[in-house]
């Protein structure tokens, strides 16, 4: 069974590096570049299981997307790792004190990619 992953990311250069990224998992992957689209994409897309949402988007950010998520009782157990550029201290707590289930820092490194996606898709090796 092929795992299906939104990212969302406004960035076009940024979106196809992580998709480039993911190839060797052979995951369905569904995109989104905006948060309005974000809710639009999980919507027609229930079987999503895992998320990657980036912080900084334009309209509604990314935390506001997670929040109108997890109200949702069809996507509030969706897995869903924060994606920022801005890893201050502190932000991942931050971000993991509203619901975050990760975290991962831009530039984002693939080694802590792959060890998100093998741990929050099961996937071995």
């Amino acid at each position: 069974m092929r795992h299906k992953i939104l990212i969302v990311e406004d960035n076009a250069i940024n979106l196809d590096l992580i998709t480039a990224m993911l190839e060797p998992f052979d995951l369905d992957i569904v995109t989104a570049e905006d948060g309005y689209e974000a809710l639009k994409k999980t919507d027609e897309n229930p079987d999503i299981a895992l998320i990657l949402l980036d912080i900084g988007l334009p309209g509604i950010d990314g935390i506001e997307v997670f929040k109108r998520l997890k109200c949702n009782e069809a996507y509030k157990n969706i897995p869903v790792i924060a994606v920022t550029a801005h890893a201050m201290a502190g932000n991942k707590e931050h971000l993991i004190s509203l619901g975050f289930n990760d975290f991962i820092a831009k530039p984002i490194d693939k080694n802590i990619l792959y060890e998100k996606i093998r741990e929050y898709l099961k996937i071995e090796g």
